[in-house]
């Protein structure tokens, strides 16, 4: 029998330079320690994918989702045998996007990702894993047309 797919909300959160917000993982965490990551989370079970977008934000920052832009491709990823949907959102946010409230101990730093500074995204990646990496092209591509 296969395993059901677990669903995962990103927000992909432009600042007004059209920059997406990412956010570093400690390098305590299980998955993915010290490497940069989207805002989001599993949806779970009994939840609405946007409100699970809206939760994760809110827990992760502060900020409150105002509005949902634009749904960017679906992805899916595994990490062992757990399967991944990652389904990612441009959105815009109400709150100071000077001052991100991290989660203690879960977040080491953050930064606005452009062409500029893309590339650190892949800091502590498998060279195959360019999922973020290319997700936030992908947003840029959006954001900011070349």
């Amino acid at each position: 029998m296969q395993s059901k797919k677990q669903l995962v909300a990103s927000a992909m959160i432009p600042d007004q330079q059209g920059r997406v917000f990412v956010q570093k993982r400690s390098m305590t965490r299980r998955m993915f320690p010290g490497c940069w990551d989207l805002v989001g989370g599993h949806v779970e079970d009994d939840e609405e994918v946007i409100a699970a977008l809206a939760r994760e934000i809110e827990e992760e920052t502060g900020w409150v989702l105002r509005k949902v832009v634009r749904e960017l491709r679906v992805k899916p990823w595994s990490d062992g045998p757990k399967e991944y949907l990652e389904r990612q959102f441009i959105v815009e946010i109400d709150g100071d996007l000077h001052r991100p409230m991290l989660e203690d101990g879960k977040v080491s730093e953050w930064m606005w990702a452009d062409r500029t500074n893309v590339e650190r995204l892949m800091e502590n990646r498998a060279p195959n894993d360019r999922l973020i990496y290319e997700s936030v092209l992908e947003a840029l591509d959006v954001l900011q047309p070349k």
